[in-house]
């Protein structure tokens, strides 16, 4: 079922899969929407209710009114959970949304989260942080070349459909696709992960450009996992779904 929960920045879409007493929150990366965990959700859904939100700004959800802060998105989508009538859940996120649920577990809703899962968390080093900057759409081209420049920008690793629907969505929001960006880099999980009750497990690959954010995050919690996975081609939601979802379900104790 997909639907749209109201917000104070208006409507924040979504879609739920499956049933049952518990619950998982899935929150995607920058440049993508809730679909890319289509693989995923199949995984999880015949043992969970699976709920996956569009970032406020991606996909169908309706926009923060200027480039924002990653607290205030994840106090949007606390709303959007809140609409849902979820209490008790786990949370989910990849890149940009493991900050989101870090935000979460640390500050938002601390006594209802019952496990983090990040897949790349982004905890740059100063050193690493000082060179990133927010991606530029590319300029378009009468031949459509700035297509191919925008499939060329996520790591290479990341399988080809995943780099379309990345080009596809910076084409069709060119004005925003990358606010999330502003947000990533202006926050420090630092100060948020020791603050969080529940386990926190890294799921992560070697050849993830954010790996080394795992690593670090993992030793401020106070129950926290690093679970490396082997993989060609990224990400691993897509590309290793059932591993994840293994992952997942032996955290919560779900056979």
């Amino acid at each position: 079922m997909r639907g749209y929960a109201e917000t104070s920045w208006g409507q924040l879409h979504y879609e739920s899969v499956g049933s049952g007493e518990r619950t998982i929150v899935l929150i995607h990366e920058t440049g993508l929407n809730y679909s890319a965990f289509k693989r995923l959700v199949p995984e999880l859904s015949g043992h969970l209710r699976v709920v996956a939100f569009d970032i406020p700004g991606c996909g169908e959800s309706d926009p923060p009114p200027a480039i924002t802060t990653i607290e205030e998105y994840s106090a949007h989508l606390r709303e959007g959970i809140d609409a849902l009538g979820i209490g008790r859940l786990s949370v989910l996120g990849a890149h940009t949304g493991a900050q989101l649920a870090v935000q979460l577990a640390a500050v938002d809703i601390p006594d209802r989260i019952d496990a983090v899962f990040c897949l790349g968390l982004p905890f740059y080093r100063p050193e690493v942080l000082a060179k990133r900057r927010v991606a530029i759409v590319p300029e378009f081209t009468d031949d459509g070349a700035h297509l191919l420049t925008g499939f060329h920008r996520p790591p290479k690793e990341y399988e080809p459909e995943v780099r379309s629907r990345m080009v596809a969505a910076t084409s069709m929001l060119p004005d925003r696709v990358f606010w999330p960006y502003h947000a990533v880099y202006k926050y420090a999980p630092g100060e948020a992960l020791p603050k969080i009750k529940a386990p926190v497990v890294f799921l992560t690959a070697d050849n993830d450009i954010l790996h080394p954010g795992d690593v670090d995050g993992v030793e401020l919690v106070r129950n926290g996992r690093l679970i490396s996975i082997e993989t060609e081609t990224l990400p691993l939601y897509w590309t290793q779904p059932e591993r994840v979802a293994t992952e997942v379900r032996s955290t919560l104790g779900i056979k």
